[in-house]
């Protein structure tokens, strides 16, 4: 069975708490304003963006002291051609040490800053140098829909276009804004210094942010739920679990298997678990991992370091939670499928009552957010 109601109530139970989504963005946007007004880097810094599970609505809630986290992308006007990677982050260390002495550190291809409430990644990027298509580019990145705060889930008409603005009043934009022509935008990666490395790679989160955000309104607003859920499985069975994949990588995966049109989160998942182990059964039997490209960076492999073991054990515990997931679906009795899909989703799926089960009682309207307790107190 479907169950509506109980998969509402599971994604209510899952999602980020609102103060917890209030925690990241007070957080970014303090760095981000610091960022911006600092006399010594705002000659370099064009604009700053949020990116990450956050930005496109696939976080779910962290468990017990595990604070949220959230990235953000600082894009400037640095010469990646006559800099080297560490000559551009050093720049970004001054700024640290005034603002968050003693709770930065420096990793491979960003900054760490850990505060009480919240952890934050800061991203520093580059433009491409072409000077004609740069100030184009330019103008996309200092766009409200670049530099919105709010996800997917909350600004559902969000394009990935200079024009777009939040809607306003009860009639939102009067008229409903595309996506730029890809050809504006996506050939034209930002540069992301490596310093372990030594050397600037491509990079584009505006391409995954595009990308989710137009796989989710072909499934009708399902997908970025589906990978919660699939997250919250493999978080409920992380002992049993390797360690790889996991968050991004996980993410592109199911998004690789997920058809459009999705009607329901009970035949989404079923359809993603059956498809993962359809799709990927011929290079579990060579012992060989899928490459998968990037949205926005083709040359890249998302699955580029999950090793074979890993992706032979993480298969076939998919295997194991497709067969389980068809189980419930394909079950008549609510009792017994609200079971099933607690067995594979956790007790945070709740089971149905006496009268529970897929009914078309009119004037019921599943939840698609969680309700809104007190905020707790935070320690700045």
């Amino acid at each position: 069975m479907e169950l509506k109601p109980q998969f509402a109530e599971f994604l209510a139970g899952i999602r980020p708490t609102p103060s917890q989504q209030e925690d990241w963005k007070v957080g970014s946007k303090t760095l981000r304003s610091r960022l911006e007004s600092d006399e010594k880097l705002k000659g370099i810094v064009v604009a700053t963006f949020l990116q990450g599970s956050v930005r496109r609505s696939t976080a779910i809630r962290p468990l017990g002291d595990k604070r949220p986290d959230v990235d953000v992308v600082v894009v400037t006007n640095l010469d990646y051609n006559r800099l080297t990677p560490k000559e551009a982050m050093v720049l970004f260390e001054p700024f640290l040490e005034r603002y968050y002495k003693g709770k930065w550190r420096p990793q491979g291809r960003s900054f760490g800053i850990e505060l009480s409430y919240v952890d934050l990644d800061l991203v520093i990027t580059a433009l491409p140098t072409d000077g004609p298509r740069r100030s184009l580019l330019e103008q996309l990145y200092r766009s409200q829909s670049v530099l919105t705060t709010n996800s997917l889930e909350e600004e559902t008409s969000w394009r990935l276009n200079s024009s777009w603005t939040p809607p306003s009043g009860l009639l939102g934009n009067a008229t409903p804004l595309q996506d730029a022509p890809q050809e504006e935008w996506k050939p034209h990666p930002l540069f992301l210094p490596d310093r372990d490395a030594g050397k600037w790679g491509r990079t584009h989160p505006l391409a995954q942010i595009q990308w989710t955000a137009a796989k989710n309104r072909a499934c009708n607003g399902h997908y970025v739920n589906l990978v919660r859920a699939m997250k919250w499985w493999r978080q409920e069975n992380a002992k049993s679990l390797p360690k790889y994949p996991k968050g991004y990588p996980l993410e592109h995966m199911i998004g690789h298997v997920l058809v459009d049109g999705t009607t329901s989160m009970a035949t989404g998942l079923v359809q993603a678990l059956e498809s993962f182990r359809d799709t990927w059964s011929y290079y579990d039997r060579l012992n060989s991992v899928p490459t998968l490209a990037d949205h926005g960076v083709p040359e890249h492999n998302v699955l580029a370091r999950l090793s074979v073991e890993d992706f032979k054990a993480f298969y076939a515990a998919v295997c194991e939670a497709a067969k389980l997931a068809r189980k419930a679906l394909d079950s008549t009795d609510a009792q017994e499928s609200g079971q099933l899909w607690q067995d594979l989703l956790g007790r945070k799926f709740p089971l149905p009552g006496p009268q529970g089960g897929d009914r078309s009682n009119g004037g019921f309207t599943a939840p698609n957010h969680s309700a809104q307790p007190d905020k707790t107190e935070r320690f700045a």
